[in-house]
């Protein structure tokens, strides 16, 4: 039923002191709360010190569960609040989470649609204290909130942002509706009613293969129509798939990570050609690949912001392509793989320098909550983010 609440099978609730003291504290209507307390004396001589545990009738059941609701209405409207206060701080980011939604669905146990939820009421509570006083009150319920802001977040890439004033009088009509009901509101204060709600999905189809929907555009269909001429796939998954392999490839290169064999071999012989011409030309006519020599290798200041295309591969090759983050408490090491930044560990804002030793992977969360923990002002702060070479024809 609750935290500091349980009832067994006969309809009896223990309840513990700082449940009782809520339950007939001011969140409980009086009519229920005085209930309660008549409720309580007629089974107990005092209010208890200690875990008490009594019989309750239809009606009292009733009673207690209404003001058994407004405890968890309260908590839910505290947890918002306080994980408005982590995401500001990037707190999460101390347990190895790249993100709040991984520390809401893995830390906090919520499902992925809950987890969702709270953060989507939080969002829009961070933005509008009118929102956040109903979310405490319950006249908006988290599902509210949620499409409420998704509603908010569609209207702006349609390129009509709601003022302050707009959304409190959205907030105000939704006040108190149900799903539908709210659905309907927000459709009728579109400003493209009529154009399809474009949602990308993703769902378990079978033990081995996984639905994902999505939407293209004509550009986007003329490149899969050419993708199929190209390719003489069978299906879109496979498509699909053959893309994703070369952006990966594509992308990791550009991170560092050593390039395929062919590329190797390519570069051990333009530097022996460039040693040795004639020797290597004759070593390949005989069939010999010729070794590797070490050649001279591009070196970046120690002060520079510029980090050479070798510091990167040894950082990737160190990494594996993961943030080295390392929780002090739980000893645990980020999962993220995505947005990798070559990260100071000491920034040069600071008097770090350009080094292997002092280069690492960070996901972007932990490298913003590494200028956030050593105070870095905004301008400073821009010189954590990674160096981005230009972009080379392969």
């Amino acid at each position: 039923m609750g935290a500091g609440i349980t009832i067994s099978l006969q309809g009896s609730y223990q309840i513990e002191n700082d449940v009782w003291r809520a339950l007939t504290g001011s969140e409980v209507p009086q009519k229920h709360g005085v209930m309660i307390s008549k409720m309580m004396n007629q089974r107990t001589s005092r209010i208890p010190n200690e875990t008490a545990s009594f019989p309750l009738n239809d009606l009292e059941l009733l009673h207690m569960t209404f003001a058994i609701s407004r405890v968890e209405q309260r908590a839910t409207a505290t947890l918002v609040a306080h994980l408005e206060e982590i995401d500001r701080r990037k707190a999460y980011a101390l347990l190895s989470y790249p993100s709040l939604f991984e520390y809401v669905r893995k830390e906090l146990g919520y499902s992925e649609s809950s987890a969702y939820e709270r953060i989507a009421a939080m969002r829009l509570a961070r933005r509008n204290e009118i929102a956040k006083h109903m979310i405490e009150t319950g006249d908006l319920t988290l599902t509210g909130a949620t499409q409420v802001q998704r509603f908010i977040k569609e209207e702006k890439a349609l390129g009509n942002e709601l003022s302050g004033s707009q959304q409190n009088d959205l907030l105000t009509a939704v006040a108190g509706k149900s799903k539908r009901e709210t659905e309907k509101i927000l459709l009728s204060r579109s400003s493209a009613p009529e154009a399809p709600r474009l949602k990308e999905t993703t769902r378990v189809a079978t033990a081995t293969h996984t639905e994902v929907k999505l939407f293209l555009d004509e550009d986007g269909m003329k490149l899969l129509n050419r993708a199929r001429e190209l390719i003489w796939a069978d299906s879109n998954a496979d498509i699909f798939t053959e893309a994703l392999k070369t952006l990966i490839e594509k992308k990791e290169r550009s991170l560092g990570k050593v390039e395929s064999q062919r590329a190797i071999s390519e570069l051990v012989r333009t530097a022996e050609d460039n040693q040795n011409p004639g020797q290597s030309q004759k070593s390949r006519q005989d069939g010999v690949m010729p070794t590797a020599k070490s050649s001279p290798q591009p070196q970046a200041s120690s002060t520079s912001r510029f980090i050479p295309l070798q510091f990167k591969r040894k950082i990737f090759a160190r990494s594996n392509g993961q943030c080295e983050y390392i929780s002090p408490l739980t000893k645990a090491r980020c999962p993220s793989r995505a947005h990798l930044q070559v990260d100071h560990i000491t920034p040069l804002a600071c008097g770090g320098t350009t080094t292997l030793k002092n280069l690492r992977h960070l996901c972007q969360t932990h490298n913003l909550k590494a200028a956030l923990d050593l105070g870095l002002s905004p301008k400073q702060q821009l010189q954590t983010l990674p160096f981005k070479a230009p972009q080379r024809k392969q």
